[in-house]
């Protein structure tokens, strides 16, 4: 019996050469497509898809939270986290969130097979490019220190303020997470207002006064 497949990616264009690659294997056939998380996460309610290949970096709602959505939704699906991003916090973030796998874009076509099966047998997947010492920590140990305080920010605002305390700029924080400038201040400013701070420049100093990431 072929299992179904929800492709998430915001780039028609690898989306279509997702749907190609998948529509030549007999095993597998394409349930679905979403251009973002939201969409994605309504289309899997719809569907019900066996396995999801989940960009990371959409519009609307990131591939974490749409992630984290699913798998609290639908535990059984299998969801194959697909990105060009091999940065740590990327890495840590999708895992947490709940994802089964982690699969670069930059992977080869038979290989990208064998990760879809990889966790429809409920392995967790990993690519062979990502240094094994990122994932030394288990997904969901997540950072420590106060709930009252972590537990008002969601899991990318969290990444930021982490990176921000190990002395991040702007720039090296969008490389790290694979998105804007832009993002980073909007993600730096909500995390302003949920903390009560007045500025970005205290985000280190708050997350160092209260050890929150010990």
């Amino acid at each position: 019996m072929r299992r179904t497949v929800v492709l998430v990616e915001d780039q028609d264009i690898v989306r279509a050469g997702l749907r190609s690659l998948l529509e030549a294997h007999s095993d597998f056939a394409v349930a679905g497509e979403a251009g973002d998380g939201l969409e994605a996460v309504r289309l899997v309610e719809r569907v019900g898809p066996d396995v999801v290949l989940m960009d990371l970096s959409m519009p609307t709602m990131g591939g974490e939270e749409a992630i984290r959505d699913i798998k609290r939704r639908f535990p059984r699906i299998k969801v194959l986290a697909l990105t060009a991003c091999k940065g740590e916090a990327h890495i840590r973030g999708a895992l947490a969130a709940g994802a089964d796998g982690y699969a670069l874009k930059s992977t080869t076509a038979p290989e990208l097979l064998r990760a879809m099966e990889a966790v429809l047998a409920g392995e967790r997947y990993v690519s062979p490019d990502i240094p094994g010492a990122l994932l030394a920590q288990e997904p969901g140990a997540g950072p420590q220190g106060p709930p009252s305080v972590l537990d008002r920010l969601s899991e990318r605002e969290v990444l930021v303020l982490r990176l921000a305390a190990q002395g991040r700029g702007n720039k090296a924080l969008a490389r790290e997470l694979c998105i804007s400038v832009k993002t980073v201040e909007k993600h730096k400013a909500n995390l302003v207002r949920k903390l009560g701070l007045a500025s970005a420049s205290e985000l280190a100093p708050f997350a160092h006064e209260y050890e929150l990431f010990r």
